[in-house]
């Protein structure tokens, strides 16, 4: 899962690469942007969050919490029941171009 989660975003690159100066906002401006839904938005969050974090720290904050408002995708994670220490991600994703707009993990 991780290696496809990393070879979406080299795709995005590779495509955003590819394209002409002139092509740009043509890729940019599509209906949905680079980032068109959640599931997508979902793959570019662990693609950036597994090296940082942990692939088994992310995904142990499943079910995550996906909001999609203003042009913006904000992904978190959920704590398991229980008493857990540590906190949970935070990362938002603009959905014209996937840039990381924030990221973090709370205490």
């Amino acid at each position: 899962m991780r290696h496809r989660s990393i070879a979406l975003v080299a795709i995005l690159w590779a495509s955003v690469l590819a394209t002409s100066a002139q092509n740009v906002p043509e890729l940019f401006d599509r209906p949905g942007g680079l980032v068109p839904d959640e599931r997508t938005a979902i793959a570019v969050a662990e693609a950036i969050l597994f090296p940082i974090y942990g692939e088994k720290h992310i995904r142990d904050q499943r079910p995550y919490v996906v909001k999609h408002a203003q042009g913006k995708w904000t992904i978190e994670g959920s704590l398991p029941s229980g008493f857990v220490v540590g906190g949970t991600f935070h990362i938002v994703i603009r959905q014209r171009d996937a840039q990381i707009l924030e990221i973090g993990h709370g205490a």
